[in-house]
């Protein structure tokens, strides 16, 4: 470090030596306190010549030159061999070291300096997976390590002091986490509360938008409520939403989301005629768990307008869920232009001067606990 210019190197060098002199005693006795001590001489020093008089770096030579009991002050700096930092390393020894951290770590680092954040947002995160509840209650999943990242994590030690200390609050560890680049989901989990909406408008303040494969909604909740604007259109391939009163489905459907998603997964308790199916008629790729009675009459209906108004590019519709008796759903497509021979279960129909047709399946499955669930599978194909 270079000293300060326009001053007398050795007058300096002679009352940084006078600092340490006032506390030798305390060094002798407490070495480990060198520093610390060092650290609040530099702070007077500079309370009372300016706060330019010299750097910490260079007192902090002097300092500790004269705390091992070398008082020569004309040693000359310049023969010292050169200083290397960690930024000095070769970038792929410097990654390979990084891929070995664990996130908490990673995120550690990464505030160091502008150079390392910028190497360490280079570096694949390995967190795959995040479940949040609510802001005492979330997990965050890192393929390199057996334990999840939990609230438990950061919990006040005896001092009233959060671990680790750069967390102060705990949330914070989960939105640094979101704000890293090359962060990959493949699962978010979303119980969403206040704290989670203030981790969104954080993202947005960032002009961040989250890389994820699959979210899942498990509790229903208002439209306001669902939002998927923060995800990567195209990137997100299904949308789960489970325990819906429908009510959201619709400003969901017209997100650029769900329409470039894969598929889009809806359960609800509620029976088939107070549920909006109307609302599906936009959503390109669904499927449909519904409460209450079979209902094929409602969802015969409803499956005929999809294909009226053919924005539906793949359908299932779960028509009876653990019943023992089988749906009566294909009586209500039984056109002889739209039977396949040797085929009762299908039912084709053409879209109207178009070479495209939707081809409607009745299917039965059996589960592992020899459970019955029946479903129709409308699809449009050429």
């Amino acid at each position: 470090m270079a000293e300060v210019t326009g001053r007398n190197p050795l007058a300096i060098r002679t009352r940084v030596l006078e600092e340490f002199e006032k506390v030798q005693a305390q060094i002798a006795t407490n070495p480990e306190l060198w520093r610390k001590l060092s650290f609040e001489a530099h702070k007077e020093l500079c309370t009372v010549l300016g706060v330019n008089f010299i750097d910490y770096p260079e007192f902090e030579f002097w300092f500790s030159r004269f705390a091992r009991g070398d008082f020569d002050l004309n040693y000359d700096k310049s023969f010292d061999p050169k200083t290397r930092s960690l930024t000095d390393l070769p970038l792929e020894i410097f990654k390979k070291i990084g891929e070995n951290l664990e996130i908490l770590d990673r995120l550690q680092l990464r505030i160091v300096c502008k150079d390392i954040r910028f190497q360490v947002d280079n570096w694949d995160p390995k967190v795959t997976k995040i479940f949040y509840c609510k802001g005492n209650n979330w997990r965050v999943c890192q393929t390199s390590r057996p334990e999840l990242y939990w609230m438990g994590n950061f919990e006040q030690n005896r001092n009233n002091i959060f671990h680790p200390g750069f967390n102060r609050d705990p949330i914070s560890f989960v939105m640094s986490v979101l704000k890293l680049p090359k962060l990959r989901l493949e699962e978010l989990t979303i119980y969403e509360d206040d704290n989670w909406k203030k981790l969104i408008e954080e993202l947005d303040e960032s002009n961040r938008k989250l890389h994820v494969k699959k979210v899942f909604y498990p509790n229903g909740y208002d439209s306001s409520k669902i939002d998927l604007h923060f995800m990567i259109p195209g990137v997100l391939e299904e949308i789960t939403l489970s325990n819906q009163t429908g009510r959201e489905i619709y400003e969901i459907i017209e997100s650029e989301q769900c329409q470039a998603a894969k598929m889009m997964y809806i359960e609800s308790t509620i029976a088939t005629s107070s549920f909006p199916l109307q609302a599906l008629y936009n959503c390109p790729r669904f499927t449909l768990k519904l409460g209450g009675r079979p209902a094929d009459g409602l969802k015969s209906k409803f499956l005929k307008r999809l294909m009226e108004y053919g924005k539906v590019q793949t359908c299932v519709l779960y028509v009876s869920k653990y019943r023992p008796e089988q749906s009566q759903i294909l009586k209500y497509f039984n056109e002889p232009e739209a039977t396949v021979p040797n085929f009762p279960s299908l039912r084709r129909y053409p879209i109207p001067e178009t070479n495209e047709f939707y081809e409607l399946e009745y299917v039965v499955e059996v589960d592992h606990y020899r459970r019955r669930e029946e479903f129709v599978r409308l699809e449009k194909k050429q």
